[in-house]
């Protein structure tokens, strides 16, 4: 880190940088801050506070700009928070909007070719090996006549029947119009995708889904 002590003949842009980031760390490493896990693999250290609403279910958070994106899954104390606002950037710092993730979204990667050997004529044979299922983290918005949804100007209206899943952008099979998912022993299908809080692939995606028929517990207790 470049030294500010002898203050003359210095770039004043690069004097505040200097000195925005010094406070900056000093505060990420204060009793206030928080000891996090990033996208699953990258420890950081970011501020939380509690939002204006009462549920305790949405904070602000600030950090460093490489840490604090939309889309990005912040895990503290086996939660996981989603990013869901576009960050407020000062070249310091960044800070966002982040929902508690209740519970988790199933996506069916694609399936893939496997080399399983060789015929008589020594051409390659594959077999389909099914793509895996992953849980990914997600907020839910479901059963209300008019949802308040982070970073859009204009409430969503849900029916009854509906829910409204937000997860971090992701392209797979599954996530189609009329392809089906289970959350909370009910089924689901995909009647709208919307990735416009994205960009360049990078962001949240909300999907919404209408309820099938009747719930799971409620058909196994007719079997």
């Amino acid at each position: 880190m470049k030294d500010y002590s002898n203050y003359h003949n210095i770039n004043t842009g690069d004097k505040v940088d200097h000195d925005g980031l010094l406070l900056l760390n000093k505060s990420l490493d204060g009793h206030s801050s928080y000891e996090v896990v990033i996208n699953y693999e990258k420890p950081a250290k970011i501020l939380m506070s509690q939002k204006w609403d009462a549920d305790g279910e949405a904070m602000k958070v600030i950090g460093h700009i490489v840490d604090i994106e939309r889309g990005n899954l912040i895990e503290y104390n086996n939660e996981y928070w989603l990013v869901v606002t576009k960050p407020e950037d000062n070249r310091i710092y960044r800070k966002a909007e982040v929902r508690l993730c209740s519970t988790t979204f199933p996506v069916k990667l694609e399936d893939k070719e496997v080399l399983t050997g060789y015929d008589k004529l020594g051409r390659p044979v594959y077999e389909v090996e099914e793509g895996e299922i992953v849980h990914k983290p997600c907020v839910v918005k479901m059963n209300d006549a008019s949802t308040a949804i982070a970073d859009a100007n204009e409430p969503v209206n849900l029916l009854a029947n509906q829910v409204m899943v937000i997860i971090p952008y992701t392209e797979a099979p599954s996530i189609e119009l009329n392809e089906q998912f289970d959350l909370y022993n009910e089924t689901y299908r995909i009647i709208r995708i919307d990735p416009s809080s994205s960009i360049n692939k990078v962001g949240i995606l909300r999907i919404t889904g209408e309820r099938e028929g009747r719930n799971k517990s409620s058909e196994e207790d007719y079997e």
